[in-house]
């Protein structure tokens, strides 16, 4: 099995520490080491160096290096820019096609924090057992969620499939995306429901199969460009061809319109850090504190915050659910439940022409 990690999202959510130069991939959010790293050190204890592949944007790719200087070149998939990653995934599966008609991948973001590496591995390793026992499926591994949250799409399961020790695979019933906080409760309390990871095995062949009759646009584009991978026009090529897929996501594009597919519940400490406020539990779950600091910082009577400092002192008083990140160039603060806003924050920094701050 190959592996594929995706690295070419920019985590604006996390703004302004995660910016379109150096996304929150490339920073060290938990751990003493770089997302990235993380990400690929799990699963090289697996898949060995040579089969796993960087699919990201050219602009990253020196970033990388200095990060995953252990990767060959040659196995960097470049997309010239974003168009959601049914794209993405499109290119990576031909080009994994193409070096193996018989592969089988798995494809990874590069940005999720994972605290059980033993359980997350035998949750891959049995991922794997159930797509070369149903190659027809596409696999996708779901989280046991832990809160009511509305800024995660959902996956509603079916019948049990398989059961190996307490590892278990369902028919999907249905992708459920980003619910109001009602029906977060409601799935919550549901055995039924899981966090969808956005973690996905399949065998190249079937998934591009899918592509030809659900994203044909895609399908031929991203035909195009395989064939001219190695020549002098590759560049070109894919930059024409790439401006032609369709602009959307995998689970719209391909994941929901198929009924072949089995979702594998993970137990193994599973967060996407997507937002503030949903770093802020992770670590401070990691910590067993309610009160997270990084840099230079004197508080006196604070809670549930979370402060990033830089260069200068941050002094805090009596505050209460606020995430403070200092950067050199902008400060943020903000309330810890409402961090999903700052999408909305981002947008008003375009509109006000503020672009040197994205």
């Amino acid at each position: 099995m190959y592996a594929v990690i995706m690295a070419g999202g920019q985590g604006t959510r996390l703004w302004p520490l995660s910016r379109q130069e150096k996304p929150k991939q490339m920073h060290c959010l938990v751990g003493d080491k770089p997302l990235l790293a993380e990400t690929f050190q799990r699963i090289n204890t697996l898949i060995k160096t040579r089969d796993i592949f960087i699919s990201t944007l050219p602009e990253y790719v020196e970033q990388i290096k200095k990060i995953l200087p252990e990767v060959p070149k040659e196995n960097y998939i470049l997309e010239p820019f974003l168009m959601g990653n049914a794209a993405s995934n499109c290119l990576a599966s031909k080009i994994l096609n193409q070096r193996d008609n018989d592969s089988s991948a798995i494809f990874l973001p590069s940005d999720h924090v994972i605290h059980d590496k033993l359980k997350f591995l035998e949750t891959v390793k049995f991922s794997e057992e159930m797509l070369k026992k149903y190659p027809e499926n596409i696999i996708t591994i779901g989280i046991n969620p832990t809160r009511p949250d509305t800024g995660l799409g959902y996956i509603q399961m079916d019948m049990e499939k398989e059961r190996k020790g307490d590892l278990r695979a369902f028919t999907v019933k249905r992708f459920v995306e980003k619910p109001d906080q009602k029906k977060a409760e409601a799935y919550l309390a549901s055995w039924e429901f899981l966090w969808n990871s956005g973690m996905f095995v399949w065998k190249t062949s079937n998934v591009l199969s899918l592509y030809e009759k659900f994203l044909p646009n895609t399908y031929k584009a991203v035909g195009k460009i395989a064939e001219a991978i190695g020549t002098d026009k590759e560049w070109s090529v894919l930059k024409r061809e790439y401006a032609k897929v369709d602009k959307t996501t995998i689970d719209y594009g391909i994941i929901e319109k198929t009924k072949d597919i089995m979702v594998i519940p993970g137990n193994f400490g599973w967060s996407d850090v997507g937002i503030w406020g949903t770093l802020f539990d992770s670590l401070a779950e990691i910590y067993k504190s309610n009160l997270i600091v990084k840099g230079h910082h004197v508080g006196v009577n604070n809670e549930n915050c979370m402060v990033m400092a830089s260069e200068k002192l941050i002094a805090t008083v009596g505050l209460k659910d606020i995430i403070i990140v200092d950067t050199p160039d902008a400060l943020l603060v903000c309330n810890r439940h409402q961090s999903t806003q700052i999408k909305e924050l981002l947008e008003k920094l375009k509109e006000e022409g503020k672009y040197q701050y994205l």
